[in-house]
């Protein structure tokens, strides 16, 4: 929970309450004024290239810390939209003096920590490290090394990141929303597919660099156990060859906000719940006048547990573990967001409810307990942050680079104080916009989008994206009137060579390499009939985990862990499922139930989902691709405690061995973990020992 800090004035308050009724007064007295802040001492000066410095001095430890911040405008990357991202991370994978090795083995030498991003870096060490690391970071800084090794290494990392989010419904709603906000000629709103990492070139890395890496759009923040003139001398030395350049201003056209409120879905058949986002654009610049009324505003609205739209949607109907808001300002356009995860069954009734909060918010002033402690609480993180000397040269850095008051953040908690329910009111009305909003949902649109119709204003006509942020025309993306999920099973079952040559492979033995978090796995599946299983994982030759199905028996094992248990009836059946090479050759004699969801892109390919129900109720949705009948992709929506975690498997890369095809690939994503299986070998008909398969 988030806790409200309240001042002493409020505490003492409190105590009156339990004295006896006559020492109480009738009304509380007014608080005292808002004290002006002093912020910290800093010293600050511009070396001849431009770089502009701040110090603040801070000996009660004896560390130095360095933060560089590059303030160019957004750069809109078209179709090499991460190249960006990439040039950031390049700038720390070795010099023209330094392999990366050698440059990794020094920092760690020192006990330092130095990264880059494509907006400048943060360094720091021990004070007595100082001129080591700024050597090592001028290096960095000056002489970057790119090489086509370590760009191949970044763009795999990334398009690793980019498995992981595509069935991520938060990522998915993220997404699609700084879309449909921005557009995608914005570069808020561009996305970053694997299409576009795959076009980055070094190049690009280099012309991002030699364009934008300029001194004189530089703020270096230095906070630690060191004095102005000590930096001055180690700068002016150490940065002598950083030459400064013309950094051209980007310009582009401000998105607007939506006519009427739109409903947009995002359409995920495995989907148990909906990612609802309600969200329009807020022209609210950092520092501007609306800016600490807007965020005391949000803290009332949804800053915490104990605002209005948690207790809300959480505590008082129960749809959601969470509901939350935020108001962003930016230099070009903020934005005003409200979100939740909702069962299915409640979508709309939760987006009934966040529009009374958001109406109620712009109609009615909010009480005065509500403002008192919104102010407290913010109040309270003003002084707690001022308690880091490095938020001193934040706002150093900030009052110059916005153009901001002298005395902005000096007079903060007077501009928090003088906050009325009547500001409240106006910035609401001002920045949240219930009839101009767009109304995202990441779910199963067969179950969501009738209920959502309502909310459109649009002649009811919801837009529909894809999970790569491409809008789709629904209509033409539907199901082929007749088919079936028995159908699309069928033609699967022919695509990958029939059952009479399924039938005739009596065992299968198939072994797989992975590598996970550096470690390289060898995965074992072996199978005999359709009653007898044996999977293991092995990492240097060493068993991890071990199951075993015989029959109407299976077990566990997980030495490292020291598992060994039987498996349940249930369980059983799950792992019968999960290990089946062919599971939908056994569907009717499991009592699995199908149901065809819809059509959905997976990876650039119309596929049709299908909808698996064992008979415990734990539900699974393949995808089958219209053209192929392959299967291509499997999600499981798995309850627990934390709520619903996600488990997909991609497969890709067929090939066919005694005439029926296997995926030669399989991608499993849980949560932010990936582990790619690729087949090394796969053997049939071998007249497997029974012995493997013993209890």
């Amino acid at each position: 929970m988030i806790k409200k800090l309240y001042s002493t004035a409020f505490l003492a308050l409190a105590l009156m309450s339990v004295m006896p009724a006559q020492a109480q007064q009738s009304t509380p007295p007014p608080p005292g004024p808002a004290p002006k802040i002093e912020l910290g001492k800093y010293e600050n000066f511009t070396l001849k290239n431009g770089l502009k410095v701040y110090v603040v001095e801070n000996h009660k430890q004896p560390v130095v810390s360095m933060s560089l911040v590059l303030d160019r405008d957004p750069i809109l990357e078209g179709n090499k939209a991460g190249y960006v991202q990439a040039a950031g991370q390049m700038m720390r994978t070795g010099t023209t003096k330094r392999t990366k090795d050698q440059f990794d083995e020094q920092v760690d030498f020192i006990g330092a920590n130095l990264g880059f991003s494509s907006t400048g870096f943060n360094a720091s060490s021990l004070k007595k490290h100082l001129p080591v690391l700024t050597d090592l970071t001028t290096d960095a800084l000056l002489n970057p090394k790119f090489t086509q090794e370590e760009l191949d290494k970044i763009k795999k990392q990334m398009k690793a990141s980019l498995a992981q989010s595509k069935d991520n419904p938060d990522a998915i709603a993220s997404r699609t929303r700084n879309l449909v906000l921005y557009g995608k000629d914005h570069p808020y709103g561009e996305v970053m597919t694997e299409e576009t990492v795959d076009n980055i070139t070094l190049q690009d890395i280099q012309n991002y660099y030699d364009t934008y890496y300029k001194p004189n759009i530089g703020y270096l923040a230095v906070v630690g156990d060191v004095t102005p003139k000590e930096m001055k001398k180690l700068l002016k030395k150490s940065l002598a060859k950083w030459e400064k350049g013309n950094v051209k201003e980007q310009k582009f056209d401000l998105p607007k906000t939506p006519d009427q409120t739109q409903v947009v879905i995002v359409d995920r058949p495995s989907a148990v719940q909906s990612s609802l986002i309600l969200t329009n654009p807020a022209d609210l610049k950092p520092g501007a006048e609306d800016a600490v009324a807007a965020s005391l505003m949000n803290n009332i609205l949804g800053g915490g547990m104990d605002s209005r739209l948690f207790q809300n949607l959480r505590e008082t109907h129960g749809y959601t573990y969470g509901a939350y808001s935020s108001i962003n300002n930016d230099e070009i356009l903020g934005r005003f967001n409200a979100s939740a995860n909702v069962r299915n069954a409640v979508t709309d009734s939760a987006v009934v409810e966040f529009m009374n909060e958001l109406t109620k918010i712009r109609n009615e002033r909010v009480s005065d307990e509500e403002l008192r402690d919104a102010k407290a609480y913010i109040m309270g993180s003003f002084g707690r942050g001022l308690e880091n000397p490095a938020t001193v040269a934040v706002y150093a850095i900030n009052t110059a680079r916005y153009g901001l008051p002298e005395d902005y953040y000096a007079n903060y908690l007077k501009k928090v104080e003088a906050v009325t329910a009547d500001d409240i009111q106006r910035v609401a009305q001002k920045y949240i916009n219930p009839d101009k909003m767009y109304i995202l949902a990441v779910g199963n649109a067969s179950e969501i989008s009738d209920k959502l119709k309502k909310f459109d204003k649009d002649d009811n006509q919801i837009a529909y994206y894809n999970t790569v942020g491409e809008k789709v025309d629904r209509k033409a993306m539907g199901v082929p009137a007749g088919l079936t999920a028995e159908k699309v099973i069928a033609d699967y079952i022919n695509a990958i060579g029939g059952k009479a040559n399924i039938e005739k492979l009596k065992d299968v033995s198939i072994t797989s390499n992975a590598s996970i978090q550096g470690m390289t796995l060898v995965f074992k599946q072996q199978q005999k009939g359709n009653d007898k299983f044996a999977v293991q994982v092995l990492m240097n030759n060493n068993p991890m985990q071990r199951m075993i199905i015989n029959g109407d028996k299976g077990k566990m094992e997980a030495p490292m862990q020291g598992v060994n248990k039987q498996l349940t009836a249930d369980e059983l059946k799950t792992q019968k499922l999960e290990a089946n090479l062919f599971p939908a050759l056994q569907y009717d004699k499991l009592g699995i139930k199908t149901k065809l969801a819809g059509v959905e892109d997976v990876n650039g390919t119309e596929a049709y989902a299908v909808e698996v129900t064992q008979p415990n109720g734990q539900k699974a949705t393949h995808y089958f691709a219209k053209d192929s009948g392959l299967r291509l992709k499997e999600v499981n929506n798995l309850e627990t405690p934390q709520g619903v975690i996600t488990q997909t498997k991609t497969y890709s890369n067929y090939k066919e061995v005694n005439g029926v095809k296997f995926p030669y690939v399989v991608e499993t994503v849980v949560g932010p973990q990936t582990v790619k299986a690729e087949v090394q070998n796969i053997e049939v008909n071998k007249n497997l020992s029974d012995d493997i398969f013993k209890m």
